[in-house]
C-alpha cells in the first residue's frame, strides 16, 4: 500500500485497493452474445456533456524538471482540478498529481511493476460488478512499441487516491503490492500502441499508432489471463486532410458516459459517438469501425500532442511529450476565464 501522512487517505486507498483487488474470472467476463449493460459509473464528481464551440486556451506550463515528455493525461474522478500524469519510455514507474497550471501536486512511485514503455493513462472504474464498480482505478497502457519487436505489453490497474499529501508532507509515496499487472501478446503481432480508453465495463480498447493514417483497435478484457480481441481497422484519413505522419493516434479518453470517444493524433483533435459501439459484440464494434462520423475540434498549435482527457467542464485537457509542456484546454467559449489566453491553429 502507499505510505501516506494524510489523515484517512490510507483508508481510502485501503478500500479501493480490495474492491481491485482480483480481476474478472472467466466467468466473469462479458457475455458477447448480449448487448453491453449500462453499468452505473464510479461515483465522483460529475462530467458536463460537451459543448458545442470549444475553443483552445493555455492553462498553465509544467515546470517541474521530473515531467519531462508527458505521453498521457486523465482527469481526476474524485479530485476536483488534479490531473494525472505519467512521463514516456525511459522513466520511473512514476504517476503524477498536476494542477491546471501545470503545478506538481504530488507523485506515486509504484514498486516492482512493468515501465517498459507507459503511453497513456485512463480512469474507470475497478471492477465490473460490486463495490469495485463504484470505485475508480487508474489504468496505465505499458504498451508502446516503436520497434514492433515487443512479445508482450502491459496495463496496470491501480486504485485512484483520494485525496492529495498535506502540503508540508513529502509528495513523493511509494506504491507497493495493490497493483494489478495484465500481461498479454497482441493477437495481429507487436503493434505500437500509443493511446487506450476503459469502458464501462472495465475492458480497455488499444488504438495503435501507424504511419498510413490508420489504426488497429484491440479490446482487452481484464481477467486472468487477459482475452485480446481485433476489433478491426479505424480509416482517419478523408479529402480534406494530409494522410500519413500527421494522423498517427496518440491519444485517447472515453467520456465518462460511456459514448464519446476523443481521439488525438498529431494533426487532429476528433470526437465522435464511438464509445458505445466499443462495448458491442466484436462483430457490431467492428463494423462500427468502418463508418465513424467525426467531429474536428480545435487544437493548439503542438506537433508533439500525445495526451488528451476529458474535462470535467465538457472540454478537453491537452498535453505533449516535450520539455516544458504546456497544458491546454480546449473549453466553452462562454466559460472561458479572463485570464486565459486563445490559441489559433
Amino acid at each position: 500500500m502507499a505510505t501516506v501522512r494524510t489523515t484517512g487517505m490510507g483508508v481510502a486507498l485501503a478500500l479501493l485497493a480490495l474492491a481491485c483487488k482480483h480481476p474478472q474470472s472467466h466467468e466473469n467476463r462479458p457475455d458477447a452474445s448480449q448487448p453491453p449493460l449500462a453499468l452505473p459509473q464510479p461515483a465522483g464528481l460529475v462530467f458536463a456533456e460537451p459543448c458545442a464551440a470549444p475553443q483552445v486556451v493555455a492553462t498553465g506550463r509544467a515546470t517541474d524538471p521530473a515531467l519531462t515528455e508527458l505521453s498521457g493525461v486523465a482527469a481526476s474522478r474524485r479530485l476536483p482540478d488534479v490531473l494525472w500524469v505519467h512521463n514516456d519510455s525511459g522513466n520511473k514507474a512514476r504517476v503524477y498529481a498536476i494542477s491546471p497550471a501545470g503545478k506538481r501536486l504530488a507523485s506515486w512511485k509504484l514498486k516492482k511493476v512493468p515501465s517498459t514503455d507507459w503511453e497513456d493513462i485512463a480512469l474507470g472504474a475497478c471492477g465490473a460488478s460490486g463495490a469495485a464498480r463504484a470505485a475508480t482505478c487508474l489504468y496505465l497502457a505499458d504498451t508502446g512499441d516503436n520497434h514492433n519487436d515487443r512479445a508482450e505489453v502491459h496495463i496496470l490497474r491501480w486504485p485512484e487516491p483520494s485525496a492529495l499529501p498535506a502540503a508540508d508532507a513529502d509528495d513523493t509515496l511509494k506504491v507497493k503490492g495493490d497493483v494489478e499487472v495484465f500481461t498479454f501478446t497482441l493477437p495481429d503481432g507487436p503493434q505500437d500502441i500509443e493511446a487506450m480508453v476503459v469502458l464501462p465495463d472495465t475492458r480497455a480498447v488499444l488504438f495503435s499508432k501507424r504511419n498510413d493514417g490508420t489504426s488497429k483497435v484491440f479490446r482487452v478484457t481484464m481477467a486472468t489471463p487477459p482475452q485480446v480481441e481485433l476489433l478491426g481497422t479505424l480509416d482517419l484519413r478523408d479529402d480534406q486532410a494530409d494522410h500519413g505522419e500527421a494522423l498517427r493516434v496518440t491519444a485517447a479518453d472515453l467520456h465518462p458516459n460511456g459514448k464519446l470517444l476523443a481521439l488525438r493524433t498529431y494533426g487532429r483533435v476528433l470526437v465522435s459517438d464511438l464509445g458505445a459501439q466499443l462495448a458491442a459484440p466484436a462483430a457490431i464494434a467492428g463494423a462500427a469501425l468502418t463508418h465513424v462520423a467525426w467531429r474536428h475540434w480545435p487544437q493548439p498549435d503542438d506537433p508533439h500532442g500525445e495526451a488528451i482527457a476529458w474535462a470535467q467542464d465538457g472540454g478537453l485537457w491537452l498535453l505533449s511529450d516535450m520539455a516544458l509542456p504546456v497544458v491546454w484546454h480546449a473549453q466553452c467559449q462562454a466559460a472561458l476565464p479572463s485570464a486565459a489566453t486563445p490559441v489559433s491553429r
